[in-house]
């Protein structure tokens, strides 16, 4: 299937979701990013995951998608539709969901997360997951790459669902996440498996790796002395092999909200970090997640060069480009530019939210081109370098499609001419220059 799956691109599904491009699966499930409408009547971009519809319980996870489509919480994603399709004669079941533009399974590859991360990350989790439960399901899916962001809110994926007391879908394929019942005729998904998903995962994000531990044995993983607190209790009060004695979520929660982080991981790279800085470099990944728990300050980083443009994974990965936005962006505020000699008559610097300015180590560039109309307006701009982070290249893109500059003298030849503007974004300010580009 998995060479089936691009091969999609540019149909449509159930006469309405258009598969506009495809943004990763497996063999066993593939993510496209679609096109829905808005109650007011707009097209906004959305997520549409397509399975096979041969399995022996496709018409119970068609049930379950439906039924989750009536949650609505902050931190949860958001289910449009589900229902069945055909393409190329072949049956599917296909849900429609709201498009994250992060997961966090993108940023480990490079770095792991700091402790105060962590702590702004988990309250959101934490609430949508009490939210399901008190729903009357489970996740039995917890990773990061179930983790995501929209906007400036972190958000849980909602596809994968299940009822307590249930066996697993998965039954036989169990992933490094999975809790060790998972393997047993006791595989039912539950709260507790869920606990020990969160462990594994909080471990994951803090180390970039999983603990080591033997999956037939009686004896819990060990949890690396690089955990901090409070994270290394609570992981490790969450990986127990006895189910019954792992952590519910109330008891996480408490022991989150009574403790002070104490930082077991190296400092944060320097304004101009060392060649032995390694991976925390300057640069910054999802600073969508600031403010939501308390007001913590979250960042994510990666370091400074571009990613896979499709990922590998078989849960939904939303790693598509943001398209630009309207050059009166509320982004982004303009200047105008005295000295005229520059060729520049007006500049429009991008707003970052102090929230996501603290999120900057080092500097984080981004360089635009933009093609100028023989009236000194911008007609194109496209990211020639767009650095780490989607959040900073999107506002620099935004806020180079408001710059003006001087228009054509008489004679010039050639109405159109290029100009390169570069961004350098700090936590001290943004910088701007702006260099014509050779005919």
């Amino acid at each position: 299937m998995s060479e089936t799956w691009k091969q999609w691109e540019g149909r449509t599904v159930d006469g309405r979701f258009p598969l506009q491009s495809y943004l990763g699966g497996s063999d066993h499930s593939a993510v496209f990013l679609t096109l829905t409408q808005s109650a007011a009547g707009d097209s906004e971009k959305s997520a549409i995951k397509l399975i096979p519809a041969g399995a022996a319980d496709a018409e119970k996870q068609l049930l379950r998608w439906k039924a989750a489509r009536e949650l609505n919480h902050p931190n949860l994603i958001r289910i449009f539709e589900a229902g069945r399709c055909e393409l190329d004669s072949t049956d599917l079941l296909y849900v429609v969901e709201e498009y994250a533009e992060e997961n966090l399974s993108q940023i480990l590859p490079e770095r792991a997360l700091t402790a105060e991360e962590v702590r702004a990350m988990l309250p959101p989790v934490l609430q949508a997951l009490q939210f399901v439960y008190d729903k009357g399901f489970v996740h039995g899916r917890i990773q990061p790459s179930n983790i995501l962001a929209i906007g400036d809110q972190v958000k849980l994926s909602s596809d994968a669902l299940d009822v307590p007391g249930e066996s697993s879908r998965r039954a036989g394929a169990t992933s490094a996440y999975d809790p060790p019942e998972a393997v047993t005729v006791m595989g039912a998904v539950s709260p507790a498996a869920d606990a020990w998903q969160l462990g594994m995962t909080l471990v994951d994000v803090l180390t970039q790796r999983l603990p080591v531990w033997h999956r037939a044995g009686t004896i819990a993983p060990d949890i690396p002395a690089a955990v901090p607190e409070p994270f290394r209790e609570i992981a490790g009060r969450c990986l127990q092999v006895d189910a019954g004695k792992r952590w519910t979520i109330a008891e996480i929660s408490n022991r989150l909200g009574s403790a002070r982080v104490e930082s077991a991981l190296p400092a944060p790279a320097s304004a101009q970090p060392s060649a032995t800085a390694g991976r925390r470099k300057e640069s910054a990944k999802w600073p969508y997640w600031l403010g939501l728990a308390a007001l913590v300050a979250l960042a994510i980083f990666l370091i400074a060069r571009p990613k896979p443009s499709s990922p590998s994974t078989e849960v939904q990965s939303t790693q598509a480009p943001q398209g630009a936005a309207a050059q009166n962006s509320q982004s982004a505020a303009a200047t105008t530019n005295t000295d005229k000699q520059s060729g520049v008559v007006r500049r429009v610097m991008p707003q970052v939210s102090p929230n996501a300015r603290r999120t900057i180590q080092g500097r984080i560039k981004v360089r635009v081109k933009v093609e100028v109309d023989a009236a000194g307006k911008v007609a194109d701009a496209t990211l020639e370098s767009a650095g780490p982070s989607k959040y900073f290249s999107r506002i620099a893109l935004e806020a180079a499609q408001g710059w003006k500059f001087s228009p054509a003298q008489a004679g010039e030849p050639g109405a159109a001419r290029k100009w390169k503007l570069q961004f350098t974004f700090s936590r001290t300010g943004t910088e701007v220059s702006a260099v014509p580009m050779a005919r």
